[in-house]
């Protein structure tokens, strides 16, 4: 999808994006969000569905640093549809904080594909996961 269509379709929507403008960010690389056990009531929204649903829903995510997080000051929040849904791992973090950090410092974000995916009956979670496509660090 592009930004400029997710944009619009925000708007038309009434949601709220994080008060920082979106840069996209375009890759084949494939980052795992971590925490994501935390926001799963914000993922299921999202997505419409409930748990033990399969789900594959593809969408825009914003990458937004948190130097004030108290447990790790490289933290970079995963939001979509101006909910946080996770975070970017500790190393995934320092790896692309060259590519983030100067964004946020001029009140940009990076904007990229991403995919919430969940598994169905049989599974061993009902938990829904989210998956970043991101040029490499």
């Amino acid at each position: 999808m592009r930004l400029t269509r997710w944009l619009s379709r925000l708007a038309a929507g009434g949601k709220r994006l994080s008060s920082l403008e979106p840069v996209w960010l375009e890759g084949d690389e494939r980052v795992e969000v971590v925490g994501e056990s935390h926001y799963q009531q914000a993922l299921r929204s999202i997505c419409g569905r409930e748990a033990w649903t399969e789900v594959r829903h593809e969408c825009v995510a914003l990458l937004v640093p948190e130097p004030t997080n108290p447990h790790d000051p490289n933290a970079v929040m995963v939001q979509i549809d101006g909910k946080l849904v996770g975070y970017l791992s500790r190393a995934d973090a320092v790896a692309y904080r060259p590519t983030l950090r100067p964004l946020a410092a001029q009140g940009k974000a990076a904007a990229c594909h991403a995919v919430i995916a969940g598994r169905g009956p049989g599974s061993r979670t009902s938990n829904l996961g989210v998956f970043l496509h991101l040029p490499p660090p």
